[in-house]
């Protein structure tokens, strides 16, 4: 039988993190800026907001995969993750998705630079 390796203990934190951020950029925009509109639908927000949950759910997969490639990852995501926040507390209004976004930057520069 085949022994499953243990994740270090700061990639559940960073998973954690990733996953709450994705879960909080897709209900934000399907269950607050669809209805708002406006700024709220507004292409170039919008569309950041799905690139950062699609970033944030992608680097959880690649960290609990033990990915080669996380470390990189984390640090595009950072990224993504630092202009959603900037673009949701312009608008306004979107205060959790404002929180989840900085968490997991903060989270993902770290596990990005961890490899350092």
């Amino acid at each position: 039988m085949e022994t499953v390796t243990e994740l270090p203990p700061v990639i559940p934190t960073c998973v954690d993190f990733c996953f709450r951020c994705h879960q909080s950029c897709l209900q934000t925009a399907m269950n607050h800026c669809l209805v708002m509109g406006g700024e709220h639908i507004e292409p170039e927000h919008f569309r950041l907001m799905m690139n950062c949950a699609e970033i944030c759910q992608a680097c959880a997969n690649l960290q609990l995969s033990g990915s080669a490639f996380s470390e990189q990852q984390c640090a595009v995501c950072a990224a993504i993750c630092e202009e959603c926040a900037i673009s949701c507390e312009r608008i306004g209004g979107m205060d959790v998705c404002v929180e989840a976004c900085l968490d997991c930057a903060k989270s993902c520069r770290s596990m990005a630079s961890a490899e350092e």
